[in-house]
Order: C-alpha cells, then sequence, then structure tokens
C-alpha cells in the first residue's frame, strides 16, 4: 500500500514535471518563431540596404566623375585662353585677329564649364577632390536611406543562429519528457533515476532557452 502510495506521488510529480517542460517547450518554439521573423526581417533590410548602397555608390560616382570631366574641360580652356593670351602679344598683326577670336572662343567655352561643377571641391592648388565629393555625396545619401547593409546582415547571421539555439533547447526539452514517460515502464529505483535523468536534461535544456531569450548566447 505504501508503495502504490509512493509511485502515486511519483507519477504525480512526473505529470507535473512533463506539463511544465511542455509548455516551456511551447514557448522556446514560440521565441525561435519571432527570433526567426526577426533576422527575416534584418535579411530584407539588409538587402534593401545593399540596393540602395550600389545606386548610392553607382550615380554619385556618374555624377562626380561627369562634374570632374567639367572641370578638366574648364581647365583645359582656361590654359589654352591663356597660352593664347601670350601668343597675341608677339603675333604678327596679321594673325592677331585670329588668335583673339580663338582666345574669346576658349574663355566662353571655360566660363560655360565653370557652371558645371562645384568649385567647393577645388584644392588650394587648383586641382579638383573627386575623392571629398564623392564622400559628401555618400554621406547625404547615407542620411537618406540606410546603407549599412553588413550590419543587418550580421543581424540576420545572428538571429538565425539563435533560432538554431533555442530550436536545439527545445529539442533538449522533449528528450527529458522522453525519460519522464519512460518512468511508467519501469520499476523501483530504476524510476527515480528515470526522473532524474529526465530533470538534469529538461534543466539544462530551460538554461539553453533562458540564455539564448535573453540575447546572452
Amino acid at each position: 500500500m505504501e508503495k502504490e502510495s509512493e509511485n502515486s506521488i511519483l507519477d504525480t510529480m512526473v505529470a507535473i514535471l512533463i506539463a511544465v517542460v511542455v509548455v516551456i517547450g511551447a514557448l522556446a518554439s514560440w521565441r525561435a518563431s519571432v527570433i526567426d521573423d526577426a533576422a527575416g526581417d534584418a535579411d530584407y533590410a539588409g538587402q534593401r540596404s545593399a540596393v540602395f548602397s550600389v545606386r548610392a555608390q553607382a550615380l554619385n560616382s556618374l555624377n562626380a566623375y561627369e562634374s570632374y570631366g567639367n572641370y578638366v574641360s574648364y581647365a583645359r580652356n582656361s590654359k589654352l585662353a591663356s597660352l593664347l593670351e601670350e601668343d597675341l602679344k608677339d603675333a604678327p598683326e596679321d594673325q592677331q585677329a585670329l588668335l583673339t577670336e580663338q582666345m574669346k572662343v576658349a574663355n566662353d567655352l571655360a566660363d560655360a564649364d565653370n557652371d558645371l561643377f562645384e568649385t567647393k571641391y577645388l584644392n588650394r592648388d587648383g586641382s579638383y577632390s573627386v575623392q571629398r565629393q564623392l564622400g559628401v555625396m555618400m554621406a547625404d545619401a547615407a542620411r537618406a536611406n540606410d546603407l549599412d547593409y553588413e550590419t543587418q546582415f550580421a543581424e540576420a547571421d545572428k538571429g538565425r543562429a539563435r533560432t538554431r539555439n533555442m530550436l536545439l533547447s527545445v529539442l533538449i526539452l522533449s528528450i527529458a519528457t522522453v525519460f519522464y514517460a519512460l518512468v511508467e515502464s519501469v520499476e523501483g529505483r530504476t524510476r527515480i533515476f528515470m526522473v532524474g535523468i529526465g530533470s538534469l536534461i529538461a534543466i539544462a535544456g530551460i538554461v539553453m532557452a533562458a540564455m539564448v531569450w535573453f540575447g546572452a548566447w
């Protein structure tokens, strides 16, 4: 009678343990789903950021080097006008009209090109800083859109790793329930042994799930 009472208490305890482990496993599965959804969102955000980044780099490079080309044309025409002006001083009288006209055309072209590039990117030595213009353009693009795709992809990878770890904890908890279920099929001290092994496995699964849940793993 006493043995039956002990078995009844043990059976009740095992049933409670199974219920607790099942509930915790369900919560862990739900949390894994939430983490996986967040990882998917981060992956999508990373793809968008990568598209924005590539597009910004392509368009900004095109615009910056177009400006640089206009600067080169301006510098060439300005230099040509200066050389013609020098030649004009020593030119024969019959060539002065032609040189004057050529100098005027060169100056007009230089003035037209001067409006087609950003003078704020000129260096003190008169050269043009394409890299500085590209840097400013990319900074403006980063303010308009998130271009940090590497961080987004890293967050997605981290989320997928956490999902795998959380699902592993669910698997460990399910193994614990197997040991609890085997209690019914054994007798004597083996029942206590099964409960002990199942409880150790359940604790390991719970600790793992908690670490993943709170971001420690």
